[in-house]
């Protein structure tokens, strides 16, 4: 009984330092099928063991408690695209909806968007752009040749800024209201982009994450909520790293059972709210290039943990 006692316990200490380590959190879904073996092949031992009456009852319980902590904490992966195939529109499929996207050699989705002109040129107008001299010499060259009328001016409208284009892709997928967004990505010194949980068939915005590249206390990261035609904040960021530098970092949108709302940038919590008006599934997900250059590296989609927001 004694050397069946200690087998387990070194058998759950192994499996609980799988999880706790820090690298199994970013560990590939082959390492959690490894420890979902492990988990299975105690609790048949815990039942034979209960069969056989070759420990006690109140360790076996003790044992079953901790199989049912860490079977809990098992990272369940809902969705994975790093585009080293080359390509977003195969394994998953990405669609885009508009302006142009590319998986760059290094197998980084990549777009481009230039912004809009955003000083207008405005033609000159009488008492504009001239110098109190010039104006001076024009009123006594005048008087002096007795001009019987003055000279019409037409204003020019000043033209109008064009508009920013944005590129925008999306994917279809199920995950649950409750989940663990990870998108490594790479931003131009300035910049915007978004990301925007759909729901329904019809893909309709849920939830959108607005980034910006060199957010600030008064450009904040937001998430807004989508109701038809109604947008409303629900959260903005009060932390402000670096993220245009020209290195790749890792934003976590992470949104738990109670509807509790978390966004981290390289594990450093940014924003938390909460927001409970959509419950239901989400069923994929948009990404919007607003203007600026991006590359992302990965999007992963897991069940959300509770200890990855601390």
């Amino acid at each position: 009984m004694k050397f069946f006692a200690n087998y387990l316990l070194i058998c759950i200490l192994s499996g609980s330092c799988l999880i706790l380590n820090p690298a199994f959190v970013l560990a590939q879904q082959d390492q959690d099928q490894k420890l979902k073996s492990l988990i299975s092949e105690l609790e048949a031992k815990i039942k034979d063991a209960d069969k056989r009456m070759i420990a006690h009852p109140s360790f076996l319980e003790e044992l079953r408690g901790l199989v049912e902590k860490y079977k809990s904490q098992i990272r369940v992966l809902f969705f994975k695209d790093s585009f080293k195939d080359g390509n977003y529109d195969k394994k998953p499929t990405w669609t885009v909806k508009s302006g142009d996207f590319s998986v760059n050699n290094a197998g980084h989705l990549s777009s481009f968007v230039a912004f809009g002109a955003h000083e207008a040129q405005t033609a000159d107008q009488p008492g504009q752009n001239k110098s109190v001299e010039a104006e001076a010499v024009g009123l006594l060259i005048d008087s002096i040749l007795g001009s019987s009328k003055k000279k019409e001016t037409v204003q020019e409208p000043a033209p109008t800024p064009e508009p920013v284009q944005p590129a925008s892709i999306y994917t279809k997928k199920t995950f649950p209201p409750a989940f663990e967004m990870n998108v490594k990505f790479k931003s131009s010194p300035k910049g915007e982009f978004d990301i925007t949980l759909l729901g329904t068939n019809k893909l309709l915005p849920r939830y959108r994450l607005k980034i910006k590249a060199d957010h600030s206390n008064e450009e904040p990261i937001e998430i807004i909520r989508e109701s038809g035609t109604r947008s409303f904040t629900v959260g903005a960021s009060d932390k402000f790293p670096v993220i245009n530098d020209g290195k790749f970092h890792t934003l976590s949108w992470i949104r738990l059972t109670n509807g509790a709302m978390n966004v981290l940038i390289d594990g450093v919590r940014v924003l938390q709210t909460y927001e409970v008006f959509y419950r239901d599934d989400f069923t994929g997900f948009e990404v919007t290039n607003n203007g600026g250059s991006y590359k992302w590296d990965s999007f992963t989609i897991y069940k959300a943990l509770k200890a990855n927001t601390k």
